[in-house]
This record gives C-alpha cells, structure tokens and sequence, in this order.
C-alpha cells in the first residue's frame, strides 16, 4: 500500500562528500593563516574566534569534550550533530584533518589529550571546505615534551559509567615522545522515551551503553625552525542503542605525519592522512517480542581515506594545496542465509586550493581575503539493491567558497568587526545510494538529493573595561538553499503493522538571525562571572509544502544561555556553578507541538551543574587532583532529541595521579 504520512521529523544531516554543486553564489572572503610554532595548525586571524586553552580545560574538568563544548556561546549539538548559531554543520578538524562534523567524533578525544581548541563562528568553507556551513572547530593535540611523567585518571558516575586513562610524556633531546590509553564504559548514552514512541523499531527494551578501548602513539623532534611529529591511533567502539540485535562495532585506525620549517620569514609545511575505519552494523526485525528483537542484517561499512595538504606561509600571505581519496564499501547480510540483500562501493577525489591575505592599512584598520576552491570526482560506484547491480556514471562538482572580514580598533579597548562568508555541504554517496530494509525499518535513497549551500553575514564588536571585565555583541545572518533535512515518515506493512522510513531530502530555503552576547566578570580575587546569551531567529522561507513556510526549523532554540560563577578557594583548585538555559524547540518542520504526550515538541529547560576539585602535591611534578561534580542538578527530564530524553541528575567524581 503506498505511504502513510505520519510525521516529519529531522534525523541527522549526512556527512561526506557527493553530488553537483553550482560555484557559490556569493563572491567575495578570506581570512589569514599563519602556522605557529610547535606543530600547531594553521588558524584564521578571525575575529569573531574563541580560543580554549589546556589550561581552561584544566581548570574545568570535562568527563569529555563534548561536555565543555555545549557551554560555549552558541554552539550546540542536535542529532549528533554540531551546530553553531542555529547552523547545523560545523567541520570538526584534529591535527590539521577534517573528522566530519559529529559529536561522537569529539567525544574520541581525551580532555588529557588536547592542547587548544579554537571555536570559529560563521561559514567557515574558505578554509576548512565540506561541512563548515556553521563555522569550524579545531582542535590540537599535545605532542610529547618536557620532563618525564605519568598520569593515571579513573571516573566515575552515578550512572555506572567509567573510564580509565594513562597518559605518559618525555623527551629524550629533541625528540618528545607521548602515549595515552583510554578504556570506558559509558552507560545510557541516550535514551529514548519507552512508553511515546509510535515507532516499534526503536523501543528500548535495555540501558543503551558504549564502550570504548583507544592507544595514541605519538613522537615528534624540534631542532631550530624544523619540526615534525608522526601519531598513530588506534580506537576500538561499540555502541549499543537500546536494543539487544541493533548495534555497531567500530575499529578506527589513524596515521598521521605532520611536518614544518621556517626560513626567516617563509614557512613551509607538509601534512599527511592514512584512516582505516570499520563499522560492524548489527540490525534487528524492528518490532517487539521475540521475533522483533531478533538479528536480521548485518555486514561490514568500511572506509579508507588518504590526505595530504601542503602548505607555505609568507608574511601575511599563506597558499595551500590539499588531495585525499576516499574508497568505501558497505554490505548487508541476511542474519539466517547469509544472502547479500545490499552492497554499495564508491571513490572519491579530493582537490583543494585555498589561500589567504591579510592586511593592515589606516594604522588602525585590518581586512581578511579568503577563498577555497574544491574538485570533487567519483567514479566506480556501483550499487546491489534489490537483486540488481548497477553502475553509476562518474560525475564531479566544483565549487568556490569565499570570505571577507575586517575589523578596525575604533578606540583602544574597543574593536569592531563584521564579515560575509559561504558554506556548502555535499551529500555523500551514502546518502545518495545507501539502502537498508528490515521488517520494521527502511532507509530509502534520494538520488536527486542537491548540495546546500550559505550565505552568512554578521558585524559585532568587542571590548574590555574596567579590571579585567571583557565583552562582546555579535549580529548575525545566515540564508540557506537547498537546505538537507532527515524525513522520517511511517507505511504499512501489509500485514498492517507500522514500518519508519527515513530519507534525506533538500528543505528548499531557509534563513537564520539573530545575536550573540558574551560577558566575562571578575567579581572580587578569588570569585569571577561570565554568561553569554544567543537569540537565534529561524524561519522556512521556501518549502514545496506551502503550509511549512515560515515554520522554524526543528532544533533550533530561540534562547540559549550560559551563566557561570567560579570561585578560587583557599586551597589549589576550583568551585564552579554553571546554568544552562535552552528555549522551547519544535522537533519536526511542520512545527507540531503536541502528538503522543508532546515528544514533538521540547519544552524550555534550565540544568544547573555543580563542580569542585583539589590539587594535593607531593614533591616537584607529583600530585593527586579530586574532582567531584553534579550535572543536571535539579534533575530536569527534558526532551534532547527525536523521542530522546535526558538521562536526569548525574553525580560523578574523578581521581587523577600525576608522578
């Protein structure tokens, strides 16, 4: 029988690369690269860029990254996805390579383990490509350095979660040498709502857990301007999602060689990418019961990628050049016959030219040019489904990104500044081609599916006052076309039971506007404030179902707050309170609100954490840190996701030995 509309509701946007994009729309950007020292990658001279340094990350003490992130202005997740400023698609870059745009791909990173994190804000495609419709999150690592130690850390929270790291650091001379082990259980990752769901196939019947076992490797030497280090890391996942047969099993293995030089004024790097990474799926019937729980799919998703990217730096000149390849393959299997009911492979060919200049003129005035262009090629896909083989023609897409910053330092505490990028994002061949049917679940490819592309403008100021006090006002604007949404509708089978499709498809357009504020305080010696504040405005302005226009769009806040208090205590540590506030949100384009005890539609919420550590040292370099904390203090249930909810109050504590 043909489809039954059921809903719409947003489930993730693809990441990777296919499709046919037109050159950008908007033709003007940059911002400058400088590579500094110490292997760190080359970042925009931005001024709309907020900097976290290993310090901060000290201080606050995250059980992950990702947990530091949601507190920063603006930036967010939803659907396992990056957002910034109401922009789904943030490119998430380690060590110099893009790692797609998920949450779960920073959660890979150990706290221990990072250097600086640098959070850019607006289209950020003049740069970083693929995925940076939003902006841009770099993160670098520590390299191996300094005297000899060894860290042991072991967390712990009320949820039965835990994790287990060890971390050693030296060098020998010039050569620095750093390994780091992590092993975690994490219980109840996510949480669907058991009793609402309309749809059997995602019913938890247990906790959802995820386990995780990583080794980094890494060594680097130092002598004068030359530089290099080469990191190897091995990371071992299982996710579970609630149910005993629906699950993946991931082995990721990455090398990478990173190298600079320095002549005088000219800099030179060179940086190269070999990733293995393999996915087990495990998938069930869809249903309840015996039968419904019971494996049916499984097979192998299997990527491999190679990048290189070469650099040169010249004053306030900086040109670069990148290539990658990608080659993927996936395959389900019947659970009973072992018949192939899908197989997709694909390559693709990566090319990017990117370049940069900055320059300062009326003493106080600085302008940014930016601009990226990309080639994409792919070529032997061919797809199994439904008991044909086909083979799709080869096509390739072009596309240039451009930005345009400027700021002028109107008085001596008080810098303006303002800016106008584009962003793309292309589907990959993934979403184009991939197929998944089970009795009680499909995944249906969109071969027509179109890159979207951004416009993003925004003017704001900065300034500093009185002892210490910071702040900051940004103005923003972002218009999409083509704009990629997960669809989730429901059919029948014929035996009448429920079946959820889900498909990507283009919105049509979309727009988003809004503020930024941020305010840093100190109150006394030993006590500071800050908060921040973002009023984001979406709307639907073009849909081919009229009655979606001028809808928001799912996901999306219209408040979100920030507000911190820390105190410095008498002894080495710190206490920290910190509210987090997010406005109602729709989860659907068709802006439903209530359906099914109101899981379409997030009400406002407000959580408050709490957080104390000490340091107690003995010797030199030798020391214990306590960490204790309360997350969600109020223990608010409130809804994250399609039919997801919060896993509540949760009270966790850390014990880090450093020799």
């Amino acid at each position: 029988m043909p489809p039954v509309l059921y809903d719409n509701i947003p489930v993730g946007r693809p990441s990777g690369h296919l499709g046919i994009l037109k050159p950008a729309p908007w033709a003007c950007a940059l911002t400058l690269a400088l590579l500094t020292g110490g292997l760190v990658p080359p970042s925009w001279a931005d001024s709309d860029k907020e900097i976290i340094s290993a310090e901060e990350i000290e201080i606050q003490k995250p059980a992950s990254l990702m947990e530091l992130l949601n507190h920063r202005v603006g930036l967010g997740s939803s659907s396992n996805q990056l957002s910034l400023r109401g922009v789904p698609g943030v490119a998430l870059y380690v060590d110099g390579f893009s790692r797609g745009n998920s949450s779960a791909e920073v959660d890979k990173i150990k706290p221990q383990d990072v250097a600086r994190i640098e959070i850019l804000r607006g289209a950020a495609s003049s740069r970083y490509g693929a995925e940076a419709l939003g902006g841009a999150v770099v993160i670098t690592t520590r390299q191996g350095a300094g005297s000899w130690s060894l860290d042991a850390v072991q967390g712990h929270n009320s949820l039965d979660s835990r994790y287990s790291r060890v971390i050693g650091n030296g060098s020998l001379g010039n050569a620095g040498v750093r390994l780091s082990f992590e092993d975690s259980f994490t219980n109840q990752w996510f949480v669907y709502d058991r009793h609402n769901s309309p749809f059997p196939s995602i019913v938890q019947v247990q906790d959802a857990f995820e386990t995780k076992r990583e080794g980094d490797f890494r060594t680097n030497y130092r002598n004068d301007g030359f530089n290099t280090a080469v990191t190897v890391d091995y990371i071992e996942q299982t996710r579970n999602y609630g149910r005993p047969n629906h699950h993946n099993t991931y082995n990721t293995l990455i090398a990478k060689w990173l190298t600079e030089a320095a002549f005088d004024e000219l800099k030179l790097s060179a940086n190269i990418l070999y990733q293995d990474y393999r996915v087990d799926a495990f998938r069930d019937h869809g249903g309840l019961g015996t039968t419904g729980l019971a494996l049916y799919t499984h097979g192998p998703e299997n990527s491999l990628t190679f990048s290189s990217e070469f650099q040169a730096t010249y004053g306030n000149l900086n040109l670069g050049l990148l290539h990658g390849n990608d080659w993927d393959f996936i395959e389900q299997r019947l659970a009973g016959s072992g018949q192939t009911t899908f197989q997709q492979t694909d390559t693709v060919d990566r090319l990017g030219i990117f370049g940069s200049y900055g320059l300062d003129f009326l003493t106080d005035w600085h302008v940014d040019l930016a601009g990226r262009y990309d080639r994409y090629e792919y070529f032997d896909v061919s797809v199994f489904t439904e008991g044909r083989l086909n083979r799709e023609p080869a096509t390739s897409l072009d596309t240039f990104n451009p930005k345009l910053s400027l700021s002028w330092k109107a008085m001596p505490r008080l810098n303006l500044h303002g800016s106008a990028s584009t962003g793309f994002q292309p589907p990959s061949p993934s979403i184009l081609y991939f197929r998944r049917d089970t009795p009680g679940s499909q995944f249906v490819p969109n071969r027509g599916l179109k890159p979207e592309n951004s416009l993003t403008l925004d003017f704001g100021l900065n300034t500093e006052y009185g002892s210490g006090g910071k702040a900051g006002l940004t103005f923003f604007y972002t218009r999409w076309t083509d704009k990629i949404e997960g669809i989730t509708t429901q059919t029948l089978s014929p035996e009448g039971n429920k079946i959820q499709v889900d498909t990507i498809k283009n919105l049509g357009e979309a727009e988003a506007k809004g503020v930024e504020f941020s305010l840093s305080q100190p109150i006394t010696d030993t006590m500071s404030t800050s908060l921040n504040y973002t009023l984001n405005l979406t709307e639907i302005t073009q849909h081919s179902t009229v009655a979606y226009i001028g809808n928001r769009l799912p996901f999306q806040p219209r408040h979100r707050i920030n507000a911190v208090l820390d105190y410095k205590p008498p002894w080495e540590g710190t206490v920290r309170l910190n509210l987090h506030y997010e406005s109602d949100q729709f989860m659907n384009i068709d802006n439903r609100a209530l359906h099914d005890g109101g899981l379409w539609w997030n009400g406002d919420f407000a959580t408050l954490d709490f957080l104390i550590s000490r340091k107690l040292k003995w010797g030199k370099s030798s020391g214990l840190d306590l960490t204790f904390g309360i997350n969600n203090l109020q223990d608010e249930r409130y809804a994250k996701n399609f039919f997801e909810r919060d896993v509540g109050r949760v009270i966790r504590g850390e014990l880090a030995v450093h020799f």
